[in-house]
Order: C-alpha cells, then structure tokens, then sequence
C-alpha cells in the first residue's frame, strides 16, 4: 500500500478490516480537532465520512476478512482546509461513478443502506477517487467554513 506524498503532514492511521477498529476513528479526529483547530461542524463532518467509507471498505470491499489493510492519511495543505485520504488493497470500486438511490419521500420507503454515497457528497468539500496498483483510494476534503461550496 503506498502512501500520498504529496503535502503530508505524517498524520496517519492504519487500521485493521474489523467493524471493531473503526472505534480508533473518533479519538484521532478528537486529537487531530484539537492540533489543527478543526471547528466542530467540520469535525462531524469528517466523522461521518470516514465512518460511512471505512465501514463500506470492509463490509463490501473486503467482504468482512479480517486483517486486511486500511490506511487513512490526514493533511491541511492551506489554513481552514482538512483532506483524509484512505488507501485499501480491495477489489476497484469507484463511488463517485455509482448511482445515487432516489431521496425517500416516506418512513414506508425505508431501507437499509444506500445512503453512503448521498452523505459522501453532502458533508466533504470535495471527494476524489484513484484506482491504484493494489486497490483503491479515495480523497475527501474538508473545509473549515460551514459551506461545502466554500472549498476549493
């Protein structure tokens, strides 16, 4: 798995392809909120991403084996702007090319899942995807306002 070396800070966590090590997750970006003066709404904002990409990986892209690979990397290559990138050695999936489902309009539509990709582009700034030689990587950036189109 090979790392961004672009404009690193040398933030980093490598996780394991357990539901449990997601636990990890919010105590970093507790950490990194505190280091970096990430304001709350960005911070739930990051939360909720990783939560929602990471679980996917290893439910979907790793269909649930254990100890497989997962790394996250943070970096603020400007003031007021936060980018996570997670790199993973599952099969190619692409979730910016997947189709959104349809808003619910109803409790009566309810269904689980789906929703991930609608979140991903709801609460990130900005999210690209690379298929790399031994996976997957997806970059989400952050901005610090509280406008996703304020970022650039």
């Amino acid at each position: 798995m090979t790392a961004n070396a672009t404009d690193t800070t040398g933030e980093r966590l490598i996780l394991r392809s357990t539901l449990p090590d997601l636990a990890r997750i919010p105590p970093w970006l507790e950490r990194l909120a505190a280091q970096y003066a990430i304001p709350d709404e960005a911070q739930f904002a990051m939360d909720v991403c990783l939560e929602e990409v990471l679980s996917n990986v290893i439910r979907h892209g790793y269909a649930g084996q254990p100890d497989r690979p997962i790394l996250v990397q943070f970096s603020s290559p400007r003031e007021g702007y936060f980018v996570f990138v997670v790199d993973d050695e599952a099969p190619p999936f692409d979730p910016l090319a997947a189709a959104e489902l349809p808003i619910l309009h109803s409790l009566a539509e309810t269904r689980v899942g789906g929703n991930g990709i609608r979140l991903l582009r709801q609460f990130a700034s900005a999210v690209e995807y690379q298929l790399t030689p031994t996976g997957n990587r997806l970059t989400m950036g952050f901005a610090a306002a509280s406008s996703a189109t304020d970022a650039g």
